[in-house]
């Protein structure tokens, strides 16, 4: 985790720029100001999701089930998926913020989106227990942190490791064309079913982008017993 950042979130600094934090006393953000990790410049930056999205994963600008998930739908049959739910779509500026928070260490930035996870959460998946993705070791390794979990974490809400990764895998999906990610096996498996049967589960992972992370998790989930899945995701790329 990076020092200067935990620095910056300890005293009062915009997460992204390393401004300090000017509250602007409100009505509407009176009871919510805890959650204010970024100054106002960078969460105006911020691609927020609004206005139409496909209602099964939430690709901006869809009206009606997206094209994807059309295709989805005819390759898992078996699967009662319920839908994922994004809170921005990917631009340069989330590129960049991903590529500081997850590949160089600033586990803490998540921080700044703990906020809208948890209205998320209870508003579409209140009573769902989270499962964050996991990483394969030798990339837990590398990079010392899970970003689902860290993820997972800010819901404050219990939640269980039930899925496990393999130890060899292919290369870094964000290295992968969307062939490759789609054709990439990951081979989770829930080494203790019981710790998730019969329960509704709610799959955490930092990006959707082809879905074939949170759909192969759901898949093995169902099979262990889940009663049904779904996914909260930060973002649809």
């Amino acid at each position: 985790m990076n020092d200067s950042s935990l620095l910056s979130f300890a005293r009062g600094y915009c997460l992204s720029c390393g401004e300090r934090l000017q509250t602007s006393w409100t009505y509407n953000n009176l009871f919510a100001w805890r959650a204010a990790h970024l100054c106002d410049t960078c969460t105006g930056q911020l691609p927020t999701i609004t206005g139409p999205a496909c209602p099964e994963c939430s690709a901006p600008e869809h009206v009606e089930v997206c094209a994807d998930c059309l295709s989805w739908r005819r390759r898992s049959e078996d699967v009662r998926w319920v839908k994922n739910v994004s809170l921005f779509h990917y631009d340069d500026w989330m590129q960049a913020w991903t590529a500081r928070w997850k590949f160089r260490g600033d586990a803490v930035m998540a921080a700044a989106f703990y906020y809208g996870l948890r209205r998320a959460y209870r508003q579409h998946f209140r009573g769902f227990v989270p499962v964050p993705v996991p990483l394969a070791p030798l990339r837990m390794q590398e990079r010392r942190f899970n970003q689902a979990e860290v993820l997972a974490a800010g819901l404050k809400v219990p939640y269980v490791l039930a899925l496990e990764r393999p130890e060899r895998e292919g290369g870094k999906q964000s290295k992968q064309t969307k062939r490759e990610r789609l054709q990439t096996v990951r081979g989770f498996t829930v080494p203790a079913p019981e710790i998730i049967s019969g329960r509704n589960v709610l799959i955490i992972d930092d990006i959707y982008t082809t879905g074939a992370t949170v759909r192969e998790s759901a898949q093995v989930l169902e099979a262990a017993g889940a009663a049904s899945t779904a996914s909260l995701t930060l973002i649809r790329a």
